[in-house]
C-alpha cells in the first residue's frame, strides 16, 4: 500500500468515524451508550429468564458472561452490516478517484472495529469496577480470538459488499442472516448446556471458538488453541477468496454500480 492509497484509506476512515453519529444529540457518547443499553436489556430479559441454565452453572455473573461475547460478537455483525453496502454507497466516488475498491469495505470495517473495541475496553473497565475478577493472564488468548474475529470480519464485509454490488438483496439477506447467527453463536448461552446431539454441530460456526475463547481466557480457563489456530486458517481461507473475488470482479463493478 503506498502513500497515496494510506492516504486515501486515512481519508476514508476519518470520514466514517465523523459521519457515523453527525446530527445525533448525543454524538459520539452513542458509543458507549448503545452497546450499554443492548447489553443492560439482553441481560435483564435472559438473565430473569434463565438464570440457572444459560450459564451452565459457571462462575461468572450472568451479566459479565454476556458481555464476554457480546462485544466479539457485536465486532463481527457490526462490521458486516456497515461493509455490505460500502461500494454500492460509494458509486459516484469510485467512478472518480482511482483507488483499489477493497478500500472502501476497509475503511467501514476499521471504523467499526476500532468503535467495538473501543466499548469492550470500557465495559471491561466497568466490571472490573464491580468487582467481577478477570483474568489478566488472559489477555494474549483474548487479543488472538479478536483478531481472528476482526480478519473473519474483513473478510465477510468483502465478499458481502462485492455480491451486494450485483445482487441487490444481500443487504437484507444478511441483517436477517447474521440474526439466525446471533442465536447459533454461545452469546447468551453456555454451550454445555445444549443437548449433547446439538452442541457438535455449534462448532460449525466459526465464531463459537473466538467467543468460548475470551470467555475462558478472561475466567482464567484454558484456551484450546488448536481450535483457534483452525478458525484463524479458516478465517484467513475466507479473507483470500473474498480478496481474490474483489479482484476478478473489479473490471465489472463499475458497470453495476
Amino acid at each position: 500500500m503506498g502513500p497515496a492509497v494510506r492516504a486515501v484509506f486515512r481519508e476514508l476512515l476519518r470520514r466514517e468515524l465523523e459521519e457515523r453519529y453527525r446530527g445525533s444529540l448525543l454524538g459520539a457518547a452513542w458509543l458507549v451508550l448503545l452497546p450499554l443499553l443492548q447489553l443492560a436489556v439482553l441481560a435483564l430479559v435472559f438473565g430473569a429468564l434463565l438464570p440457572a441454565r444459560a450459564t451452565g452453572g459457571g462462575e461468572l455473573p450472568y451479566a459479565a458472561f454476556l458481555a464476554l461475547g457480546l462485544w466479539p460478537w457485536n465486532l463481527l455483525a457490526n462490521a458486516a452490516n456497515r461493509g455490505v453496502t460500502a461500494l454500492t454507497d460509494n458509486a459516484a466516488l469510485i467512478g472518480k478517484v482511482a483507488v483499489p475498491h477493497g478500500l472502501y469495505v476497509d475503511s467501514r470495517v476499521a471504523a467499526s472495529t476500532l468503535i467495538d473495541l473501543g466499548g469492550f475496553v470500557l465495559v471491561l473497565l466497568a466490571l472490573l469496577a464491580f468487582g467481577v475478577p478477570l483474568a489478566a493472564s488472559g489477555l494474549p488468548a483474548v487479543l488472538a480470538a479478536l483478531g481472528v474475529v476482526a480478519v473473519l470480519a474483513l473478510a465477510l464485509a468483502r465478499l458481502l459488499a462485492v455480491l451486494q454490488v450485483f445482487l441487490r438483496d444481500i443487504a437484507a439477506v444478511t441483517g436477517q442472516g447474521l440474526v439466525l447467527l446471533f442465536f447459533l453463536t454461545p452469546v447468551l448461552y453456555d454451550r454445555a448446556v445444549l443437548p449433547a446431539a446439538v452442541a457438535p454441530w455449534l462448532a460449525l460456526n466459526p465464531m463459537v471458538v473466538p467467543v468460548e475463547s475470551v470467555r475462558a481466557a478472561f475466567s482464567g480457563l484454558p484456551v484450546d488453541w488448536a481450535a483457534l489456530a483452525t478458525c484463524a486458517l479458516a478465517a484467513a481461507l475466507l479473507l483470500l477468496a473474498a480478496q481474490t473475488l474483489l479482484r476478478r470482479g473489479r473490471a465489472h463493478l463499475e458497470d453495476f454500480l
